[in-house]
């Protein structure tokens, strides 16, 4: 297991101080009430039952890859209408203060519940929409491409552009395009 507070230390100079600070959005949502560790806690492991609508989700990569390859090539497997996928693909629209969060103070842009590509998260294509997980984890739908990813960790690594991801999407990205 990654040892927490090395993720603590990999922080952005821009989040170390929103850390720091017990009254800011992300002390609030990523290190309090209860907090991101209670899943490390061994006599806490009810933590994996409980329903979280923005997080929490148990899966393999491979079932994350073909849920999300389904996804990027129409989503008819899963009854999807093609103005739906119209929508998830649209340009993102800023909410009434911007794209930046409060949170992670960067640029972070949703359409519909997922992430799309943005500066501070680069991903697939400028129609992809996907969603990051916690210590690395990661998957998303490029359209243009027609493919599905699916990135999952057997071990916490960082929550942004975990070095593994990185990797692994870069080749995925490099073989689709010489294909």
């Amino acid at each position: 297991m990654r040892n927490p507070f090395l993720n603590i230390a990999e922080l952005s100079p821009r989040l170390f101080p929103a850390f720091l600070n017990k009254r800011s959005v992300f002390y609030r949502s990523l290190v309090a009430n209860p907090g991101t560790l209670v899943a490390l806690d061994p006599d806490t492991i009810y933590a994996r039952d409980l329903e979280a609508p923005s997080g929490g989700g148990v899966g393999t990569a491979r079932a994350l890859a073909h849920t999300y390859g389904v996804l990027a090539t129409g989503g008819a497997e899963l009854g999807m209408r093609p103005d739906t996928l119209h929508e998830l693909t649209a340009p993102p629209v800023p909410p009434r203060h911007g794209f930046h969060d409060a949170c992670v103070l960067g640029d972070i842009r949703f359409s519909l519940g997922f992430m799309r590509p943005s500066p501070d998260w680069s991903f697939g294509g400028p129609r992809s929409f996907g969603a990051p997980g916690a210590g690395g984890s990661f998957g998303y739908a490029d359209p243009d491409a027609g493919i599905g990813y699916g990135y999952v960790c057997n071990r916490m690594g960082k929550s942004r552009n975990d070095p593994r991801d990185v990797a692994l999407r870069a080749a995925m990205t490099s073989a689709a395009t010489s294909a």
